[in-house]
């Protein structure tokens, strides 16, 4: 006669023995899942090729299923969207941070050095991130309805990151004519570059070749001195 009856999956229950409550698994908070699917979605998308990746693919790889992504995104290009938001403002922060604590103050010579750098260090280490950067700017090139889309993403980051520098800075970067939007420009134009000239031939750019030319221009952009009226004597001293 039998004393209990199990399945494979659930080893039996001594006579007597108390069964352990069933051990509650606590769900991951939405912003942890989130996090997962943006880390997933950049290492599948990286791997494939933007235009060959589905989303059961970033499930998948996630380890969550597609509805977890459509709580989260509307669609695979709002994921992209989101990854290149996430991207851009964890390099935010770290330029935020450089302004802060540079010697000479915010904005000093040797904080725009450190930008420099950070960015540079940026571009090198988040290669999977550049490469699919690269892939839908493509596509967005070649379709208007995505190029729509993407000009308004980037506008809206171009204005973000303007936003937090001002904040730090308590104005808008002294650059001569250039107005702050002109500085985000040129400074994501450069990272840009930079990462494709590195990606093709390692070693080309030096890890302070961006800090030199950012701190470059910032020497031109300062106004010439007004010339001296004719017939006085210069500053230095020596005569005309």
């Amino acid at each position: 006669m039998l004393c209990y009856m199990s399945d494979v999956n659930d080893p039996p229950v001594p006579p007597g023995a108390h069964a352990l409550p069933p051990v509650r698994v606590r769900r991951p908070g939405r912003a942890a899942v989130r996090r997962r699917l943006l880390d997933a979605a950049l290492h599948v998308f990286a791997e494939h090729g933007y235009a060959s990746t589905n989303l059961d693919q970033v499930a998948a790889a996630a380890g969550l299923t597609k509805g977890a992504i459509y709580s989260n995104f509307a669609s695979k290009d709002d994921l992209f969207f989101a990854m290149m938001e996430d991207q851009a403002l964890k390099r935010v922060e770290a330029v935020r941070s450089a302004l802060e604590t540079g010697s000479g103050g915010p904005g000093g010579p040797q904080a725009i050095r450190d930008i420099g750098r950070l960015l540079t260090a940026a571009f090198t280490q988040q290669r999977e991130w550049q490469l699919v950067f690269l892939d839908f700017w493509r596509r967005a090139v070649q379709d208007d309805d995505v190029r729509t889309q993407f000009v308004a993403h980037r506008r809206a980051l171009r204005a973000a990151i303007a936003g937090r520098v001002e904040q730090v800075l308590g104005r808008a970067p002294a650059l001569g004519e250039l107005t702050v939007d002109d500085v985000v420009t040129v400074v994501l134009a450069l990272s840009n570059g930079l990462a494709i000239e590195q990606y093709a031939d390692p070693g080309t750019v030096r890890d302070d070749l961006f800090g030199r030319v950012l701190a470059q221009l910032s020497n031109i952009s300062e106004p010439p001195a007004p010339p001296a009226p004719q017939g006085t004597l210069p500053a230095t001293g020596i005569g005309i």
